[in-house]
């Protein structure tokens, strides 16, 4: 009991950290860590990235992720639908095909032909960028309680998993428990964790 309130007190505290950069900060910051990410020898690889769609002070994607669906350099782009107590990716080819989900983020529409699956996943380079609360220099990621990436990454542990956070959401460690999954790359405005 005692470190899950200190799990919420520190997710709090980091928070409210990311909730005080103002809009033209996140956007300015927001470019810093595409450019940054652009960089890594994963994401050019890449042939499947599965984005988030920002939300609230997230480091934002929708830029990102209209670069990459108007690129020709041929990357599928899988975005996230909450389904209960996990999170599924569908391929997306325009931002018109989300609509307000879960928390009233964009979602896709869940087509069984599109989704995003261990078959889909097989002999491809797939990268899952993933947003989270606060991370750690170890590559560890607190999310928002609810576990929905833990989960995912676990049934694809092949995956490529690469954080986008703003500088202020790094700490020296994160409380882990079992099921948490670390990542393989964090990318901030001024630096890639590995």
């Amino acid at each position: 009991m005692e470190q899950k309130i200190n799990k919420q007190s520190i997710r709090r505290k980091f928070l409210e950290r990311r909730d005080s950069l103002s809009l033209s900060d996140r956007k300015q910051k927001s470019l810093r860590i595409w450019e940054n990410l652009k960089k890594e020898e994963c994401f050019k690889q890449a042939e499947i990235v599965l984005v988030y769609m920002d939300y609230r002070s997230e480091v934002m994607t929708t830029g990102l992720v209209e670069e990459l669906l108007q690129s020709q350099g041929g990357k599928k782009v899988y975005a996230p639908k909450v389904d209960g107590l996990d999170i599924d990716f569908y391929e997306i080819t325009s931002l018109d095909e989300l609509y307000p989900g879960y928390q009233q983020i964009r979602e896709p529409e869940a087509l069984l032909d599109k989704q995003f699956t261990l078959a889909v996943s097989e002999g491809k380079k797939c990268l899952v960028l993933v947003p989270g609360a606060v991370f750690d220099r170890e590559l560890g990621r607190m999310g928002y309680g609810k576990g929905f990436y833990d989960r995912f990454i676990h049934n694809f542990p092949a995956i490529t998993k690469v954080g986008l956070a703003f500088d202020c959401q790094i700490t020296g460690q994160v409380p882990r428990e079992s099921h948490d999954k670390h990542l393989d790359m964090i990318v901030t405005e001024s630096e890639v964790i590995k």
